[in-house]
C-alpha cells in the first residue's frame, strides 16, 4: 500500500489522499479473474488519464467538454493515452505499456468467448510490458506481471496528477494577439498616442448603438498598446510618460462621469 510521505506532503485528509483509490484497486485485484483484472486496470487507467489531462489543461468549460461527456474528443482510452503522451504528461515507456493494456482490454471486452492470459497473443503482449519499479520479486505468471506492472504505472500517473495540482504546473497561455505600436522616437510616439486617444474618446462620446461597444473595445485595447511605447531615456521623458498615463486616466474618469 502506498502512503503519503509526511516529509513531502501536507498530510492531506483521508478524502484527499491521492493514493486512496489506487490502494482500493490494488487490494481487490488479486480476487478477480483474468477478465475482471484486465477490465478493472483499463477502466482505472482511463479515468486516471482523464484526471491527469484535466489537471494539466487550462481550467475551462472547453477542457471539460474535451475530456468528458458524450462524444468528447478525449473521452476514450485510446485518445487519452495519445493526448497524454503528445503533450508530455507520460513517458514513452508508459505510453507503450498503456497501449499494450488497451490492446489486451480489447481482447477481453470484444470477445464473448472465454479468454484468459494463457492465450498466446495476450501472453506475448504482457511479456512486452515494463517490469514494475516498485516490486523486487519476479512475476512468475502473466497475471502477476500485468498486475504489478500496471499498478506501478497507475501510481505514477496519480502522483503526476497530484504534483501538477500541488505545484501549479498546468498548461500556461502562450497564444497572443496582434498589437499595433506607435512609430517614431519617444516624443513622436507620445504625441501620436495622445492624438489617437483623443480621437477614440471623441468618437465614443458621439457614438450610438453598436458603435459605443466598438469604441469601448478600442479604448481597452489602447491601454494594452501603451505597454509597447518606447522606453524613456532621461528624467524628462519619464515625466512625460507619467503625465501621459495620468492624462489617459483622466480621460477615462471623464467618460465614466458622463455615463
Amino acid at each position: 500500500m502506498i502512503k503519503n510521505d509526511p516529509k513531502t506532503s501536507n498530510s492531506p485528509k483521508p478524502e484527499d489522499d491521492v493514493y486512496s483509490e489506487i490502494n482500493l484497486l490494488t487490494s481487490s485485484l488479486r480476487e478477480l479473474d483474468d477478465r475482471g483484472l484486465v477490465l478493472s486496470l483499463a477502466a482505472f487507467a482511463e479515468e486516471a488519464l482523464g484526471d491527469l489531462l484535466k489537471a494539466f489543461l487550462m481550467p475551462s468549460d472547453a477542457t471539460t467538454q474535451l475530456v468528458e461527456g458524450f462524444n468528447a474528443p478525449l473521452g476514450t482510452f485510446s485518445s487519452r493515452i495519445k493526448a497524454a503522451y503528445s503533450i508530455g504528461l507520460i513517458t514513452k515507456e508508459q505510453f507503450q505499456d498503456l497501449e499494450i493494456l488497451r490492446k489486451i482490454r480489447n481482447e477481453f471486452a470484444h470477445n464473448w468467448k472465454p479468454v484468459d492470459m494463457a492465450k498466446q497473443k495476450i501472453a506475448a503482449l504482457i511479456d512486452n510490458m515494463t517490469y514494475s519499479r516498485l516490486d523486487n520479486n519476479f512475476p512468475t505468471t502473466s497475471s502477476e506481471k500485468i498486475r504489478s506492472s500496471m499498478s506501478c504505472l497507475l501510481i505514477e500517473i496519480c502522483a503526476s496528477t497530484h504534483q501538477i495540482k500541488k505545484r501549479g504546473t498546468q498548461a500556461k497561455l502562450i497564444g497572443n494577439h496582434l498589437m499595433c505600436g506607435f512609430s517614431g522616437d519617444f516624443a513622436s510616439q507620445i504625441k501620436k498616442a495622445r492624438a489617437e486617444l483623443d480621437n477614440i474618446v471623441h468618437n465614443l462620446e458621439k457614438s450610438q448603438g453598436k458603435e459605443v461597444n466598438f469604441y469601448l473595445i478600442l479604448l481597452v485595447r489602447f491601454k494594452d498598446r501603451l505597454t509597447v511605447l518606447a522606453k524613456p531615456e532621461n528624467p524628462e521623458q519619464k515625466k512625460e510618460l507619467t503625465d501621459f498615463y495620468e492624462y489617459f486616466d483622466s480621460r477615462l474618469r471623464d467618460l465614466q462621469a458622463n455615463k
